[in-house]
């Protein structure tokens, strides 16, 4: 029996999957979360095999964090979902160590038959995997998307600087690197970049 958790903050998503598993006698739904924290309390006390997570919790791409916590042990296994389609979240879940990478829009015989097969020890990506790899660029450090957040807000040098509580001089270093890693030449080029991968949300 493959115990389950599943981690997601749509109400509905997280029960269409537990009715699913419930009605089939190899998988054990032992838990489900809705948050990065609450889902890592969980999993410590239970002890699942596979862990479904979605990328994004609470407004925020969490659920690569919980995989940056969880990948290194190499149990459980992490099946990420998402309803996101940018590349670079796939890559960011791939090279995280995600046992798999599945769109919200797959059916539910589709999840949970890729559930078994991560227990199992396989891996499940799109198609696309290698393409996306070579093609998607990479998101950036939780620290710069931070500075993104400001950037795309409207925010000056100085401003994100004191928002970040770090020097002017970090600041800008920041913004070249990121200028030079994604061959962008101002900083409205760099927001829009931001918001369209999906690092940073597109409201005020």
């Amino acid at each position: 029996m493959i115990r389950l958790v599943v981690v997601d903050d749509h109400p509905a998503i997280a029960s269409a999957i537990a009715a699913a598993a419930a009605e089939r006698d190899d998988i054990d739904l032992v838990g489900r979360a809705t948050t990065r924290d609450a889902a890592i309390a969980l999993i410590e006390e239970v002890r699942p095999d596979v862990v479904l997570c979605d990328i994004w919790l609470g407004g925020e791409p969490s659920g690569l964090d919980l995989l940056r916590r969880l990948a290194p042990g190499g149990s459980p296994r992490i099946l990420m979902l998402s309803g996101f389609e940018q590349a670079s979240f796939l890559r960011a879940a791939f090279e995280g160590g995600a046992a798999g990478y599945l769109s919200k829009a797959s059916e539910l015989d589709a999840i949970l038959e890729a559930v078994v097969a991560v227990a199992g020890g396989e891996t499940r990506f799109p198609d696309v995997t290698l393409r996306a790899l070579r093609d998607a660029p990479r998101r950036p450090s939780d620290r710069e998307v931070e500075a993104l957040r400001l950037l795309a807000r409207g925010s000056s040098n100085d401003e994100i600087a004191v928002g970040l509580g770090i020097s002017i001089k970090t600041v800008e270093s920041h913004l070249r690197r990121l200028f030079g890693r994604y061959g962008v030449l101002s900083r409205t080029e760099l927001a829009l970049l931001a918001v369209r991968e999906g690092w940073v949300s597109s409201d005020p």
